[in-house]
């Protein structure tokens, strides 16, 4: 269109919107981050079964050394671990070692604290706990990052969301979605990535079992993973220069 200044037009519609200096700010932590590339030389995988790899040749840590060749994975998954789980082992100094010295810690946990709820009493207490049970998951969390932390402040905490693997024809998939999406809204905090794993729950063939993923499975969770760091700003270098 003649005269059209499409620079001009995006800063008067970002005068427009309260939220734009936030958009700026984001904007602005973005190019920090692709300025200075992360060299990733160690990765500590902490969590559940997920975490663990369950059922498969390695789960996503065998895909995390392919794509960083030049660092030491680290995979200390646990099969059955619950947030409190967690937490206890990081207040014994359980991997103190490797956490001060990693790069990035993916974390997958919270499935199992949800699962034993169920099982322990069914779906109407499920839905009864439901609040408190969100709320101690969320203090669990918040406690998880800042150990994580306390040793090693520039580490990348990346955590994975909780999918529904749940088929589509199953009589409660709408309302495992609704209560995946709120304990889901637990997890994140400043400085803290949050991998979102929904697309896994809409296709059907990567599921090992009714929670777990098999190979493709995690093959797609890896490619979620890297396609986060790359829209949330944050650059990898896989090798020193």
């Amino acid at each position: 269109m003649k005269g059209y200044d499409s620079k001009g037009a995006c800063n008067r519609l970002g005068k427009n919107f309260p939220s734009s200096a936030l958009y700026q700010k984001a904007l602005r932590r973005k190019r920090r981050n692709a300025a200075k590339p992360r060299h990733i030389d160690k990765i500590v995988i902490l969590g559940d079964s997920v975490a663990y790899g369950y059922g498969t040749k390695g789960g996503i840590a065998r895909h995390l050394e392919d794509s960083f060749p030049d660092s030491e994975v680290l995979n200390f998954g646990i099969n059955g671990l619950t947030s409190d789980g967690l937490v206890e082992r990081l207040r014994a100094e359980h991997w103190r070692a490797e956490l001060a010295q990693a790069d990035l810690v993916l974390l997958n946990i919270g499935g199992n604290d949800l699962l034993r709820q169920y099982q322990g009493g069914g779906a109407s207490e499920l839905i009864r706990q439901f609040v408190p049970l969100k709320k101690k998951y969320r203090r669990n969390l918040l406690e998880i990052y800042g150990t994580i932390r306390k040793s090693n402040e520039q580490v990348l905490i990346v955590q994975n969301s909780l999918y529904n693997s749940m088929k589509k024809e199953v009589q409660y998939f709408g309302f495992t979605n609704l209560l995946f999406r709120m304990w889901n809204s637990a997890i994140g905090s400043q400085g803290v990535v949050v991998t979102n794993t929904r697309k896994m729950g809409k296709v059907p063939s990567i599921w090992l079992d009714s929670i777990h993923p098999n190979e493709e499975g995690y093959k797609i969770m890896h490619q979620l993973l890297l396609e986060t760091l790359q829209t949330t700003g944050i650059a990898i270098a896989k090798e020193r220069q």
